[in-house]
């Protein structure tokens, strides 16, 4: 017999304690087999039986436990007459994870069994309530249809089941505000609604996190004030703001659809202001500078100039930003606890568009109060410091910016109302074509093609009005043939204004 079992459960679910018991089970019935037993957390023991968790701990348990997997796997199928038995007992809260390692233990024909543990005992490493209940949420809503739901020794009781309630509906309706740090992304949203965001510790400063609102959430169409916030916003341990990004900015497909949750009208005679959108990834620099009243003084990242994107302080973007930004460290240290923003095009990421290669200013937002600095001061920063802004275009009627974006070869623009407060991205429909088009393979260009396959998990959201569309009209679209298609395809996208 060869087996591979994985155990699904959240922090305290009993996944130790019943694996030990499969094990015990298997080899009551193979007394020689091998047991490979696959967690994280014997491997954040020492030898003294001290418990070290780290980002780095981690990271390094996962890539060991999954070598070990694959070798046992490997072993099974040199030695087929081996009785052999491998039980995964970590968390396994992702499908597609799971689903991988499942996958791979039938490839090399093993039997494969998964388990759901639903027991409330104590966690042994003292994990927050918050995230356990965030766990067993995740779980809730990320079902396998193989999984055996095991019975509860001791099920949830009635006080924690209402705080997993709360965190299942926080969201909805109106949300509490941080009046001192003129915030949604408030203490109690963190804790209750784990579930519609990534809160990423940094590698580098382990004393921050990165917040991101979940892929989810753009398919769903489950914006909220807070989410809205979480476009790489950092805080500390603390839950305090530390870099702070752009908000989240809708395209203007996006804001003009029927469901839309924060819906615009405008006419083609409103006078609105524009600025080119670069092509290329956002940049983030702030230079922290804690007085000692702040509870994060003496952290190491104070006195820093840290460098970020929209979802990380230590991926290759974020050390991209560094190479670019770091000659302007004097520009961010004369703006204490101000985020600049760049769009950075680098050799390294290629865009559709061809751009010049660089760094463009082209915001920043003072940390304390999330006010943005207006047009006219950027423009004034980067004259005074040798920054490349992105060229303007001021007073223009809507229809008439319309006209223009049908003839540009850039990304096109970021419109702001006639008092510069920034309303919503319009892309062109060149690049916009040339996005769709070009990346295109004869492979998955059929796939993108085929409506019965048709998911906006797999496009960007600027698309999403065109897979409505088609789904829409999906008749017709499958009677076309496939230059039809592209026709039909260019034809919407050149029509989103």
């Amino acid at each position: 017999m060869q087996q591979f079992i994985l155990i699904r459960g959240h922090q305290g679910s009993g996944k130790s304690t019943f694996a030990k018991q499969k094990i015990d089970e298997f080899l009551k019935t193979y007394p020689n087999a091998l047991i490979i037993h696959l967690e994280n957390d014997l491997l954040l023991t020492d030898e003294k039986g001290v418990y070290r968790w780290s980002v780095q701990a981690v990271d390094k348990a996962q890539r060991q436990n999954l070598a070990t997997f694959k070798n046992a796997l490997k072993q099974g199928r040199q030695n087929p007459s081996q009785h052999i038995l491998i039980v995964n007992s970590n968390t396994n809260q992702k499908v597609a994870a799971c689903t991988h390692l499942m996958q791979m233990a039938k490839k090399f024909d093993f039997e494969v069994q998964v388990y759901r543990l639903h027991n409330f005992f104590n966690n042994t490493h003292n994990v927050k309530q918050a995230d356990v209940l965030t766990a067993y949420i995740n779980l809730n809503n990320n079902r396998l249809k193989e999984e055996i739901h095991v019975p509860a020794i001791k099920p949830i009781d009635a006080a924690t089941q209402a705080l997993v309630d709360k965190m299942n509906t926080f969201s909805q309706g109106k949300l509490p505000f941080d009046e001192v740090q003129n915030t949604f992304v408030t203490d109690e949203y963190l804790t209750f609604a784990r579930k519609n965001f990534s809160k990423k510790t940094s590698k580098r400063y382990p004393e921050l996190s990165v917040l991101k609102y979940a892929r989810k959430v753009f398919y769903e169409n489950s914006f909220d004030d807070a989410l809205l916030e979480m476009r790489g916003l950092i805080v500390d341990s603390h839950n305090r703001i530390i870099v702070r990004p752009f908000k989240k900015v809708f395209n203007y497909s996006e804001r003009i659809t029927q469901n839309s949750r924060y819906p615009i009208t405008i006419s083609d005679d409103t006078i609105v202001n524009a600025v080119v959108k670069v092509n290329g990834f956002l940049g983030v620099c702030t230079f922290v500078d804690l007085d000692n009243t702040h509870p994060s003084f003496g952290a190491s990242f104070n006195r820093q100039v840290l460098y970020s994107t929209t979802g990380s302080l230590d991926s290759d973007f974020a050390k991209m930003t560094q190479s670019h930004c770091q000659q302007y460290e004097s520009v961010f240290k004369a703006f204490p606890n101000h985020t600049f923003l760049f769009e950075i095009t680098d050799p390294a990421d290629v865009h559709i568009i061809n751009e010049d290669f660089g760094e463009t200013l082209i915001g920043v937002v003072d940390v304390a109060t999330g006010v943005q600095f207006d047009e006219k001061t950027l423009d004034e920063i980067g004259k005074k410091f040798g920054l490349k802004r992105p060229q303007a275009i001021e007073k223009i009627p809507f229809g008439e910016l319309k006209a223009l974006l049908k003839m540009v070869k850039h990304e096109g623009f970021m419109v702001f109302d006639e008092h510069w407060r920034l309303l919503f991205k319009l892309k062109s429909p060149y690049y916009l074509i040339s996005k769709f088009l070009g990346r295109s393979t004869d492979k998955n260009l059929s796939h993108k093609l085929n409506t019965t396959q048709l998911n906006k998990q797999e496009f960007d959201e600027e698309y999403y009005p065109l897979v409505d569309y088609i789904k829409a009209n999906k008749q017709m679209f499958n009677q076309m043939n496939e230059l039809d298609k592209i026709a039909f395809i260019q034809g919407f996208l050149e029509k989103l204004d």
